[in-house]
């Protein structure tokens, strides 16, 4: 039977700056489990969304081609980030900050309130977009070519915006979407995002209780651990921005050397015989000119290999300590509610939809960062191995721009030699100029990379502390049952049987 459309209201739907929603999908992206503020922002019952397609919150402003981005990522087994408008059964709308994570068999959506300057952004770009599609479908463009198109269209807007693909934006608003929210918590003097939770007394005849409060224990250290870890991403963001600006800066300067010692070739062969010492130094700045450019070439090559690095590293991180910050709401809620007498209906719904179960959802959720886990350490190892290789770069071009400096030197001495012509003089100085000044970006390059370096190695054993606390999780999650446990993930439910 088909869904009756909702349509579309001006009213947005009240979003609490603490709240996380989640919901987890099959392989086709219908709901099999989901926690209590996705059933409150959407305003469904648990019945009307378990086993339904998870585009019944879909938003008629939302753009074609996001979605086919969104499961482009999640399909090849990619995390995305996204901004995304969501519709309630009524027609009320949520704005949220999205980060899909594949698990072994479907997805896990987590979506939080939006707070930074590229919600309205977004919102302008989505409307285009969305009028550009409406376009060209009426044009009798086939779908598939109205969505690429309008890919393009997506691209060219974030470059427009600075960012060299989706992938550099959705890495740049993750971490800016959760560090504002992070500020925003402070601000409304919420020493933790779980401060609306308030402890009750807990009924000792449950045994989903033992569980979530043995779980909750090392979930509470392990946010710790991923939030220490999450505020290590500032240093790697600084790197990176620097790195991309100093990219270009030292190129360009390495082929201006090499115009420059062109150019008091040309000098020098003016002169003639006077300044014939003048035109071999000439031709060792035009060597090692060379030189720092084929050097400069490669440098620039790793830069954008680390910077991709960073990147990546720094989306990890992000996506992690959400997950355990989500994971460990979902327990202390539970923890806190109980379970309580379920109805027949309760029961039969949970029956045919066992991953709603609490210790299911758990174990889902666990999944989901185990998947990030196994990505976060390869992509760090990786980003030391690439710091290293630049390290080494950056070394070759200082060892190069010392050849070059002995060279000018010369230069200098021959052309000061040389009266009335200070043009060639002038050359020969500007040259030194510009090898002192790039010699200084360099070294302060060095010296963040060596920061960043030492950080990184650092956070190794904080990301061996946190993979033991979700082992131990895991193993909690996974003990065999000591009494039938019931009730709907989010509301005071049950878990399911390790297999």
């Amino acid at each position: 039977m088909a869904r009756t459309k909702i349509q579309a209201i001006d009213v947005e739907v009240p979003f609490r700056i603490q709240d996380l929603i989640f919901s987890t999908t099959d392989k086709k992206g219908f709901i099999r489990s989901t926690n209590d503020v996705f059933l409150t922002m959407a305003r469904y019952s648990l019945k009307d969304v378990l086993g339904k397609p998870h585009n019944i919150v879909r938003h008629p402003d939302m753009p074609r081609c996001v979605f086919h981005l969104y499961w482009e990522y999640i399909q090849r087994g990619d995390a995305i980030g996204a901004y995304v408008t969501n519709i309630a059964s009524d027609g009320a709308y949520y704005r949220v900050y999205t980060l899909a994570t594949p698990l072994q068999d479907g997805y896990l959506a987590i979506r939080f309130k939006t707070t930074s300057k590229y919600q309205k952004i977004v919102s302008d770009l989505y409307k285009q977009l969305c009028a550009f599609e409406t376009e060209t479908i009426a044009k009798g463009v086939s779908n598939t070519e109205c969505i690429q198109a309008s890919l393009d269209v997506l691209n060219e807007k974030l470059r427009g915006l600075g960012f060299a693909n989706y992938n550099a934006f959705m890495i740049a608003t993750l971490e800016e979407e959760m560090r504002l929210r992070d500020e925003a918590m402070k601000r409304e003097q919420a020493a933790s995002v779980w401060n609306d939770v308030v402890a009750e007394p807990l009924p000792a005849d449950v045994s989903v209780t033992g569980v979530m409060s043995r779980a909750v224990s090392h979930l509470t250290r392990a946010n710790a651990v991923a939030s220490s870890l999450f505020e290590s991403v500032g240093s790697l963001l600084s790197l990176q921005d620097k790195l991309n600006q100093n990219a270009h800066a030292i190129t360009s300067v390495s082929q201006m050397f090499e115009m420059s010692s062109i150019n008091v070739s040309l000098e020098a062969s003016r002169i003639g015989t006077q300044a014939r010492c003048l035109s071999v130094i000439a031709n060792h700045l035009g060597e090692s000119s060379q030189k720092v450019c084929e050097i400069a070439d490669s440098m620039r090559e790793q830069i954008d290999t680390t910077s991709g690095a960073l990147g990546a590293a720094v989306f990890c991180l992000a996506a992690m300590r959400l997950q355990v910050e989500t994971m460990l709401d979902f327990c202390r809620k539970n923890l806190t509610r109980g379970s309580g007498a379920d109805d027949d209906s309760q029961t039969k719904l949970l029956a045919d939809f066992p991953r709603q179960h609490v210790r299911a959802t758990l174990i889902d959720l666990l999944d989901a960062i185990a998947v990030q886990q196994a990505t976060l350490m390869p992509t760090m190892e990786d980003l030391i191995k690439n710091l290293r290789r630049l390290d080494g770069d950056f070394t070759s071009v200082k060892r190069s721009m010392l050849t070059l400096r002995f060279a000018q030197l010369g230069g200098k001495i021959e052309s000061s030699r040389i009266s009335n012509d200070s043009a060639i003089a002038s050359l020969v100085d500007s040259i030194g100029k510009d090898i002192i000044g790039t010699v200084g970006q360099i070294s302060e390059l060095e010296s963040d990379l060596t920061t960043v370096a030492t950080d990184i190695r650092m956070s190794f054993r904080r990301m061996t502390e946190l993979q033991g606390l979700i082992d131990a999780i895991r193993l909690i999650a996974e003990e065999p049952d000591q009494a039938e446990e019931a009730g709907p993930a989010g509301q005071g439910s049950s878990g399911r049987r390790a297999a």
